[in-house]
């Protein structure tokens, strides 16, 4: 499959056990197999862009933002169905249907009045959080589980007001959850706050992964990265050609793609990069989904 075109403009690669959903910058989704082959024809089911997705088991949970129409819906889609196109952009400027409208093919589906962000798969549950109102876990079926206030961080209040929740993962049975400012908070199986903290770091947080042989990945908006052991250590700062947009433990060692290049910090620590004419959005096994809709092989 190497070589292949998509048929579209990707933006995000999801990862499940053994599927893969692709999202599109139009709001398109494509499920595809670990070897690339695709498993549906491709279908928008929301005509808005996706900003926040993940997998839970069976079910792909996106959130759609059509903000010229102010419309936002989070819903989840059974990745064993046939999934079939919705309603379109028209439909959606017709104010009388437009907001009883929602993602063809849904197991569930909720019409939405503040934005969510960093949805995040945790264990056998859904996180995210809600720009000035609060962080949320909730079950596959969109029961609420709890509801916290989101961490505050004195070190960099005076930008609070920009500063948001990326991305949420479970750590010794607890949650860790990043700001893009730097700020970091574990909280447990109730919603309570147990520790947190302030990294510094050169760039704004894009995302995070942590494995337990190789500890915390930090991926930064500029031309660095950031790894550290423990999230009291000092981070260990990295340079390369521009973003990481996903990264992945390959053979015990940080392999990843991104902005013109691909890149991986072997087991000895030595950082390896190799340039790429184009910008990689997401890596299944040892193959890169790019911008244009093509997948390559990994350059390291």
């Amino acid at each position: 499959m190497q070589g292949s075109d998509i048929g579209f403009a990707p933006i995000k690669i999801d990862s499940g056990d053994d599927i893969y959903v692709i999202s599109g910058v139009s709001g398109q989704l494509l499920k595809v197999d670990k070897n690339l082959k695709p498993l549906a024809d491709i279908c928008t089911p929301f005509p808005a862009l996706i900003t926040s997705s993940t997998i839970l088991g069976n079910i792909w949970i996106g959130v759609w933002i059509e903000r010229d129409l102010r419309q936002a819906r989070m819903a989840a889609l059974d990745l064993t169905d046939d999934w079939s196109n919705g309603p379109t952009k028209s439909d959606l400027r017709d104010y009388q249907s437009g907001f009883s409208l929602h993602p063809s093919s849904n197991v569930w589906s909720q019409i939405l009045d503040s934005e969510p962000t960093a949805l995040s798969q945790v264990d056998d549950s859904i996180c995210f959080s809600t720009i000035n109102r609060g962080i949320y876990k909730i079950d596959g079926e969109s029961n609420e589980i709890w509801r916290a206030e989101i961490p505050k961080w004195s070190e960099i209040e005076k930008i609070n007001t920009f500063d948001e929740i990326v991305a949420f993962l479970s750590y010794e049975e607890q949650l860790v959850l990043m700001s893009k400012a730097g700020g970091f908070a574990i909280i447990d199986e109730n919603g309570n706050l147990v520790q947190k903290g302030v990294l510094k770091l050169p760039e704004v947080i894009t995302g995070f992964q942590y494995e337990k042989e190789l500890g915390w990945f930090i991926k930064l908006n500029g031309k660095c990265f950031a790894t550290l052991s423990s999230l009291t250590d000092s981070p260990k700062i990295y340079k390369v050609l521009g973003p990481v947009y996903d990264v992945k433990n390959i053979q015990g060692e940080w392999s990843w793609t991104g902005w013109r290049h691909d890149g991986k910090l072997t087991k000895e620590g030595k950082l390896i990069t190799e340039s790429r004419e184009n910008i990689g959005i997401g890596i299944v096994g040892e193959n890169v989904l790019t911008n244009d809709g093509i997948w390559e092989k990994i350059r390291v």
